[in-house]
């Protein structure tokens, strides 16, 4: 029941009067019905997947895969999905991804091993709040575990060039990650073995472009031969290479050396073939190994061994004349090349061109 009240707006407003008598006829009395209600406008963030975070055993499976910062993130997208995973916080939060190093023992543990911080590269508690797997092996690390990375100036040298088998093969067929490319001009993420000797092997693929430089054909005939047949610079990709062939090489090795090798050599049944017949129960010489006398009467053995190898890559003229530097080409994204600090491909201008519009890749960009 709703009572209206008119007042004469002629009489000036005095709060310490006393009011006039009501008149009812001028009281109009409005049915329930007519009131106004406020309009419950249906919630649109109740569908499949905000009811399945309500669920336990759903929830639980999730937060295995993912750290507390995208569990953060999650909560935060919506009030219902705040509401659905609050109920299960505490068991949530312990949950959440672990680093792979959590159980090494560090200098702020009780039992302190020096071997074991060299080894995992930790040198303080393992986060919870940024943990992810790394690029290149995929062993879950955490983020005071992570290697740090490179600086920016260095992202030119981590480009290493393909044969021309692997340019012209398709993304799909290249590579398993080919929907994951290198990402690592903006964010590079490695764990601490696999982020070690990065400016070593950087540099060192970049002086055999130099080597082949200086003594190609260009200087007087003076290299006549070098960078021609199998003397090239081969794929990077190796034994995974679209046209890689089996080419036999000598190893100068010592006797722990080879025993260590033809270890390594039968731990795998796709090298084990390359040694001949009887080669891993007897040491004797023969094609396959060959005593030499170095200097100062040392007693060193070469073995020969059949492995797989890449195709020689493509060589251009403007980077033999100086007049463009080496891998410009890769380092300018205008043809496809590959990684060498997280070993996924980079793509080129035609692969951008005919995947880079994709709706669901066009994020991983």
């Amino acid at each position: 029941m709703v009572v209206v009240l008119e007042l004469d707006g002629d009489d000036a407003f005095d709060p310490y009067a006393r009011p006039k008598g009501l008149d009812h006829s001028s009281v109009t009395i409005r049915p329930k019905e007519a009131q106004t209600q406020p309009s419950q406008r249906p919630n649109p963030n109740i569908n499949n997947f905000s009811k399945s975070l309500g669920c336990y055993p759903i929830v639980t499976q999730l937060t295995q895969y993912i750290d507390l910062n995208t569990l953060h993130a999650l909560s935060r997208t919506c009030r219902q999905f705040r509401a659905n995973l609050l109920q299960y916080r505490t068991r949530l939060v312990q949950q959440t991804l672990h680093c792979g190093n959590e159980s090494t023992p560090g200098p702020f543990d009780d039992h302190y091993s020096r071997r074991s911080v060299l080894v995992s590269g930790r040198v303080s508690p393992c986060a919870r709040d940024m943990v992810s797997d790394c690029r290149r092996c995929g062993r879950i690390v955490c983020r005071n575990c992570a290697h740090k990375p490179p600086s920016a100036s260095l992202l030119r040298q981590r480009h290493r060039r393909l044969c021309s088998k692997c340019l012209a093969t398709p993304l799909p067929q290249l590579s398993r990650h080919w929907q994951d490319p290198c990402t690592c001009d903006s964010s590079v993420y490695l764990c601490a073995p696999c982020g070690t000797g990065l400016n070593v092997a950087d540099t060192n693929y970049l002086r055999i472009w130099t080597w082949r430089t200086r003594y190609s054909t260009y200087l007087g005939g003076l290299g006549t031969g070098v960078g021609e047949g199998n003397e090239g610079v081969k794929c990077w990709r190796g034994e995974k290479c679209v046209a890689a062939q089996e080419v036999e090489v000598e190893i100068d090795c010592s006797e722990e050396g080879r025993t260590s090798d033809r270890e390594s050599s039968e731990s795998s049944d796709s090298e084990r073939q390359h040694w001949p017949e009887g080669e891993g129960k007897e040491e004797r010489a023969g094609y396959w190994q060959q005593e030499i006398e170095g200097i100062g009467g040392v007693v060193k053995k070469k073995i020969r061994k059949r492995v797989k190898m890449g195709k020689t890559v493509k060589e251009w003229e403007d980077e033999r004349d100086g007049k463009d530097e080496v891998l410009g080409r890769e380092a300018r994204g205008e043809g496809r090349s590959w990684c060498g600090w997280c070993g996924r491909v980079v793509w080129g201008e035609k692969d951008q061109k005919a995947f880079g519009g994709a709706p669901e890749l066009q994020k991983r960009l």
